[in-house]
């Protein structure tokens, strides 16, 4: 059950995946855990930039989980940057004075 902090989370991140391609944002429940929010599609490409989000690629059902939803708003803002900067050689997110680099 989605906390009242995670739901503007949520909302953003459903709201940037519907601006890529292909690309949705789930939620995952694994056996004896609580559901994990995920996203799936055609973001593939992104794989490097998830993962330094801290992303997980679950093979099994084709998803990158998440340990939070800002985690996933925050790596598909990134995807957007970088989508729109032509998908150059580096991407870099400043987010409360934490350096994020993925290539």
């Amino acid at each position: 059950m989605p906390t009242v902090l995670s739901l503007p989370a949520q909302a953003r991140a459903e709201e940037l995946a519907s601006s890529l391609e292909g690309c949705k944002v789930l939620e995952i429940s694994f056996a004896n855990g609580p559901p994990m929010p995920a996203i799936k599609g055609g973001c593939f490409r992104f794989a490097i930039l998830f993962k330094a989000f801290g992303g997980q690629w679950n093979h099994a059902r084709k998803v990158h989980v998440f340990y939070d939803w800002s985690a996933v708003a925050a790596s598909l803002e990134a995807a957007l940057h970088r989508q729109g900067d032509g998908g150059g050689n580096a991407l870099q997110h400043q987010d409360a004075g934490f350096r994020i680099s993925a290539q």
